[in-house]
């Protein structure tokens, strides 16, 4: 597959979007801020959006979570390299991607029974949805904090408290680095 003028390799794309985010932490740099907490892009190949348009059905779609990951391995990075160009400023990066792929490989542990469908009846394309947002008027299970995703896309609040819990107190450099929140929050 040839590459056209319109086309940019994911390694590019990923370069410019750490770019741009670079250029943007710097301009909070110069308005004040010090104390940064980046977010990794989630494991959207694992959404239940992903999974329904891959023709395999695939548990996740790893071309999409390679891309996310190639992101976050640089955003990780930039963690590093950018703390030197804004001098008395602390990046911590926190890997939720992480933190939500180990809930789906082992949903149980943490606490949940569903890992594959929405919490709520999903708009589908065929529908005039988008296939992640939830369908006006449609079901909604009845035990959310069950599932890892709401709809087709966003996990349920029941993750984002597992993603928030390790974001303030884990020590595990693999899902905060250097340091986690509320270690930051004493500097």
């Amino acid at each position: 597959m040839g590459m056209t003028s319109n086309n940019v390799s994911v390694e590019e794309f990923t370069g410019n979007l750490t770019t741009t985010l670079t250029h943007q932490l710097k301009r909070l740099y110069n308005l004040g801020a010090r104390k940064f907490a980046l977010m990794a892009i989630n494991p959207n190949g694992c959404s239940p959006m992903a999974t329904a348009r891959s023709p395999t059905r695939e548990h996740c779609v790893q071309v999409l979570n390679r891309a996310v990951h190639l992101f976050n391995v640089r955003l990780e990075t930039l963690v590093v390299s950018v703390r030197t160009q804004m001098p008395g400023s602390v990046l911590v990066f926190v890997n939720s991607y992480k933190v939500i792929r180990d809930i789906i490989r082992d949903p149980a542990s943490k606490g949940f029974s569903n890992a594959r469908s929405s919490c709520c009846e999903v708009a589908t394309i065929n529908e005039g949805g988008s296939g992640i947002l939830c369908k006006r008027g449609g079901s909604i299970c009845t035990n959310r904090s069950a599932h890892v995703f709401f709809d087709g896309l966003h996990p349920t609040e029941a993750v984002n408290l597992v993603i928030a819990t390790k974001a303030y107190a884990s020590n595990f450099k693999a899902e905060v680095y250097p340091m986690n929140l509320k270690q930051l929050s004493e500097i």
